[in-house]
């Protein structure tokens, strides 16, 4: 097994080796990141002259002046062999030296073995899982395959009546496919709404302003907006990528709410989402008895009464490069709970 980093004009395609690849392993991610001034670095694994594992980590600032990298899904890892992983490991303490990282996070696609993957890496505390920067371990899924009909009788007779009741009292919603910067402002206007109401830290404005302007870049991408009159009261936005719809931010206004704008909205994006030929939509995080979440408990029911089921992703595994900063930066997620 041997390790090659990527030079810019080289292809990475993690989706050559499984399907249903997370977005945040594609070229495009990263290049948010980088609009950002983080650090992107990708990589590919090749055993007998052929790709067998992809991975871009990106380096995150810790407190100190530290820092550490993390794969976001990732490494897409066509076979998690102990090879592999012997080789992995050793290639990922290089790049921590060169980095300066305190340690490297893995998020392994599709999910390794704990057992397994625990003999290489050490298994993530579960105190160090929450934050900004790091991908929701449990998410809800749609299939789309059945009918329109099916799915909609699929639904929690709660959301069905709420669907009928935004459109009853007037709710009007949009797909917008194109010239997605005009709607911007509204958006973040919006998003700040929702993270005062929720409990919830932003990420900088650059960032959204990154995606909004990358979009026409990535097919099918979308946005819904539902309408009261002339009033926005509701934008999602969706990636789309390896055939799944994915539902990356919802904002929404604390006005007109018994409207059901949010079910109307939803509902809209699912039938797009079919409607282009998706396989899945993803709702995105969700939280569990298993992992309680705080503040995501209505979130996570909206979520659930479409119907659907739970994608598990990998436990997180650690990589550590510099022991005593990471036994500080596990004391400080622990009892700072930041």
């Amino acid at each position: 097994m041997t390790f090659r980093e990527l030079r810019e004009d080289e292809p990475f395609d993690p989706s050559a080796l499984i399907s249903g690849v997370p977005f945040t392993q594609a070229g495009f991610y990263g290049a948010w990141q980088k609009a950002l001034g983080r650090k992107v670095r990708r990589f590919v694994a090749e055993e007998n002259a052929a790709p067998a594992a992809y991975f871009q980590l990106i380096r995150y600032p810790l407190v100190g002046g530290k820092t550490y990298l993390y794969a976001p899904y990732g490494p897409v890892v066509k076979n998690n062999a102990s090879g592999f992983l012997d080789s992995l490991k050793k290639e990922l303490a290089r790049i921590a030296r060169e980095e300066q990282a305190v340690f490297v996070r893995l998020d392994f696609t599709p999910p390794a073995a704990a057992e397994h993957a625990a003999s290489f890496f050490a298994e993530a505390p579960s105190y160090t899982y929450h934050s900004a920067y790091f991908q929701p371990r449990i998410e809800w899924y749609l299939d789309l395959a059945p009918s329109e009909e099916e799915l909609f009788t699929g639904t929690h007779e709660k959301t069905q009546y709420s669907i009928r009741t935004g459109e009853k009292r007037g709710v009007a919603v949009e797909v917008i496919t194109k010239d997605f910067g005009k709607y911007f402002d509204d958006f973040y206007k919006l998003m700040t709404i929702t993270a005062e109401r929720n409990g919830f830290h932003l990420h900088e404005k650059e960032y959204y302003e990154g995606i909004f302007r990358n979009l026409p870049s990535i097919p099918d991408s979308y946005l819904v907006a539902a309408r009261y009159g002339e009033k926005i009261l509701v934008i999602d936005l969706f990636i789309v990528f390896g055939g799944i719809a994915n539902h990356v931010f919802g904002c929404s206004s604390n006005e007109e709410r018994t409207r059901m704008p949010n079910y109307l909205a939803q509902w809209e994006a699912i039938r797009h989402a079919k409607k282009i030929g998706c396989a899945s939509y993803n709702f995105g995080g969700i939280a569990t008895d298993a992992d309680p979440h705080a503040g995501w408990e209505g979130l996570t029911r909206f979520k659930r009464r479409f119907g659907g089921r739970e994608v598990r992703h990998s436990a997180f595994f650690d990589l550590v490069a510099q022991p005593f900063w990471y036994r500080l930066y596990s004391f400080r997620k622990r009892f700072a709970g930041r």
